[in-house]
């Protein structure tokens, strides 16, 4: 069958030879790939253009395929050394309670994403419908292209976190003086968010020993701590700034904890215990990667544990206890 397809891409109608390039876009049968060479520089412009989407799309293929066999010979080395440590049915526990989660994970994310297509799908038929309409003004017609992009930009953050959030980057630990991590962190969210001393915007205190140091993961534990600061910052949205943030730290034998206290807008009980829910957010553009993020360097990538406390209206404390010293396994 194969050989015949192949023999069509010298027939005489271009109807038949643009066929044959749409069949090789369908599958990563080698022979085609000369095939699609040769359609590519075909007489007629509708035959070079399914040639050219044929091969685009065979390598998009080709690509994934290599990614998802790396994927998946990474998960079978963790597995495997799951099963040299606690047995078949510990790698088999593991792998069950793995694909829950993971199934879990897809659901809720499409579930987040058609929430957020809905209403791009709908603000594209209003544009369509006002393109057709002569009463339409240029303003509405921008209005309505305005609300497409911005609703574009929402969908692209939660995919971005998304990204950001189940990325598996390679750990470097190394003992770091605390102060400094802290001081880059809030150098980075002043130059992120409002300036402090603007109308709203807290000012932020840092109250942090020197002497203090700790193993960690600079990059990853900065992005943790950036996104307990800009959660920080955000609760005073809509208030009158006039008590600072103040990040706290101190050493308590062989661990360090990390105080970041706000007096925002503060969370109910409610609120409080969806915090740390993938997707869970309070903010008319949050996209509810920015806590568990945090969740996730803190506990699962450096052995330590987060914890908050708030009141409404008060403000909330995010509480940061890290190992001094990474925890050394069995040689």
């Amino acid at each position: 069958m194969i050989a015949r397809l192949v023999a069509l891409a010298d027939h005489t109608k271009w109807e038949v030879r643009r066929a044959v390039a749409h069949v090789a876009a369908q599958t990563l049968h080698g022979a085609f790939e000369p095939v699609l060479a040769k359609l590519a520089t075909d007489d007629n412009n509708r035959v070079r253009q399914a040639a050219d989407a044929a091969a685009l799309r065979r390598r998009d293929w080709a690509n994934a395929s290599v990614l998802g066999r790396q994927h998946e010979d990474h998960i079978n080395a963790t597995l495997d050394d799951i099963e040299v440590r606690f047995g078949p049915r510990g790698r088999a526990a593991v792998k069950r309670a793995s694909e829950q989660i993971a199934n879990t994970f897809a659901r809720e994310l499409y579930h987040e994403v058609i929430k957020l297509l809905s209403p791009l799908a709908a603000s594209a038929d209003r544009l369509r419908t006002r393109l057709a309409d002569d009463s339409a003004t240029r303003a509405d017609l921008v209005d309505e292209a305005i609300r497409i992009e911005q609703r574009a930009a929402h969908l692209r953050a939660v995919l971005d976190g998304m990204r950001s959030y189940t990325a598996q980057p390679k750990l470097g630990f190394a003992t770091e003086n605390l102060k400094d991590v802290i001081d880059e962190t809030v150098a980075l969210v002043r130059d992120h968010r409002r300036a402090p001393g603007a109308p709203g915007a807290p000012d932020i205190e840092v109250h942090v020993d020197d002497a203090i140091t700790a193993e960690v993961s600079r990059g990853r534990l900065v992005q943790a701590l950036m996104n307990l600061l800009v959660n920080a910052v955000e609760a005073y949205a809509g208030l009158e700034a006039a008590l600072p943030i103040v990040v706290r730290a101190v050493q308590e034998d062989t661990r360090v904890v990390i105080a970041i206290a706000d007096a925002g807008c503060g969370m109910n009980e409610e609120v409080l215990a969806d915090a740390p829910v993938l997707f869970a957010t309070s903010k008319p553009n949050g996209t509810g990667f920015g806590l568990p993020l945090a969740i996730k360097i803190i506990e699962s990538e450096h052995d330590g544990w987060l914890r908050l406390a708030s009141t409404k209206g008060r403000g909330t404390v995010a509480t940061v206890t890290l190992p001094v010293r990474r925890p050394r396994g069995p040689t």
